[in-house]
């Protein structure tokens, strides 16, 4: 009785092997990103209190951008715009003081 295929013991792809080279490369955005991965590193590891305040600042605009999402007219209750209609600008202190 012949097997019909080989056993997979015995088919072994090379771990060591380039990629094939009429295989596609990556487009000039990947390999850009790629390029820029090493300079970004240095650039984290030099100046860690920048570093800091960025991943602050991107923090803060992620959770500012989840809260707005959620309650768009906060700030607009908060904090009145001056010169504006109050009843507009949701003050009621000062709609409730005239009646």
């Amino acid at each position: 009785m012949t097997r019909d295929r080989p056993s997979r013991r015995t088919v072994h792809s090379d771990r060591y092997a380039g990629p094939h080279p009429a295989a596609p490369l990556p487009s000039p955005r990947t390999a850009a990103v790629l390029a820029a991965l090493p300079v970004l590193t240095v650039a984290v590891a030099s100046f860690p209190v920048a570093t800091a305040f960025a991943l602050t600042l991107f923090a803060g605009l992620v959770a500012g951008a989840a809260l707005h999402r959620r309650y768009p007219d906060v700030v607009d209750r908060r904090l009145p715009v001056a010169g504006a209609d109050p009843a507009a600008a949701g003050d009621d202190r000062r709609s409730r003081s005239s009646r």
